[in-house]
């Protein structure tokens, strides 16, 4: 294979950000083909030049030319999709989360062991940010030494028409749980820190704190509010007995700093441009989906990473439902 022929599923401004992506790498891949399940959805496709526009996935997996389903389709869709996919031969990549229930991360455990040779992905695209990658590459080569505590906080009052299609993609009441999109905030902190064993967490209708146990024995926090007043934030901290690691937006830039000692001498880290402004995330995420099928490279966020981070804030929910405790199982 010299080049991924990949069928999108969804037309969405997630849609239009992972079609650019495929875009900007067009020596290895190639949208051949679309699922539009309106009128005014296919309307905007044909603008996109694409040859193949379908009504409905089942449709598109019956196509022998399409080699990957990405999929950026609501909540509630992705298990049914992502299994579907994988039983259908194809690759394919989903969007985030990777599902909403306990039984629906075991259904779709079984089928990746049944199915070792595709390669299936979650778009956690917080992973394809640079200044987290080097975040990310400073505490696995112990640049911080041993890290025992981290931190993220999502904090965003959206405008009401800046995410059009979350009516539709946050349709189902899983979607709106009180973690809410701080998926992201959970999903950044584990794939840094590691997996994670107990949760516990509190809630107000303003602010939610998530309180986490690594199992390498670190803590964790996540907080997430859509009442604070100020642009949107996606901010790390990472506490090490070597050094620190201190990440945040600054107007229309995402700052890293390593910090080695207490005076203000900090090494700057990788920026990022403001997310989903014409930012290059997206094509690092479509870049690494791609080289993992012709490359055999390793995915920045298999489906399996996915799953954990669903369990993760599932088991978040539990303990602020119940004001407990609870043990992360998958």
């Amino acid at each position: 294979m010299n080049k991924v022929k990949v069928c999108l599923v969804g037309t969405g401004w997630t849609a239009t950000n992972h079609f650019n992506g495929y875009k900007a790498i067009p020596e290895k891949a190639e949208v051949v083909a679309v699922v539009a399940h309106s009128d005014a959805s296919k309307a905007k496709v044909e603008t996109w030049g694409i040859p193949k526009i379908y009504r409905s996935s089942d449709e598109a997996l019956k196509d022998d030319e399409i080699d990957a389903m990405d999929l950026c389709t609501p909540h509630y869709l992705h298990a049914e999709q992502l299994i579907a996919s994988l039983e259908a031969g194809k690759h394919v990549i989903g969007e985030t989360p990777a599902c909403t229930t306990i039984e629906e991360c075991q259904q779709l455990r079984i089928v990746l062991f049944e199915h070792p040779n595709q390669k299936a992905a979650t778009g956690h695209i917080c992973r394809s940010w640079s200044t987290y990658a080097h975040a990310k590459r400073l505490v696995s080569g112990g640049g911080i030494g041993d890290v025992f505590f981290l931190s993220s906080n999502y904090a965003h009052q959206p405008d009401p028409g800046e995410y059009p299609s979350r009516n539709t993609w946050g349709r189902s009441p899983r979607a709106r749980v009180r973690l809410g999109i701080s998926y992201h905030s959970v999903d950044l902190l584990r794939w840094i820190g590691g997996d994670i064993d107990e949760v516990s967490g509190d809630y107000t209708s303003d602010a939610r704190l998530a309180v986490l146990k690594f199992k390498n024995g670190a803590m964790g926090k996540v907080f997430t509010s859509g009442s604070v007043v100020r642009p949107y934030t996606m901010s790390l901290s990472v506490y090490g007995h070597k050094g620190t690691i201190v990440c945040w937006w600054e107007e229309e830039t995402l700052h890293g700093y390593l910090h080695k000692s207490a005076a203000w001498n900090p090494e700057s880290l990788d920026t990022m441009p403001l997310h989903g402004r014409g930012s290059p995330e997206w094509k690092y995420e479509m870049e690494n989906f791609v080289d993992s099928i012709l490359q055999d490279k390793d995915l920045v966020c298999p489906l399996s990473e996915g799953l954990a981070t669903v369990e993760t804030c599932l088991a978040v929910e539990e303990a602020m439902t119940h004001g407990t405790r609870v043990r992360v199982t998958s």
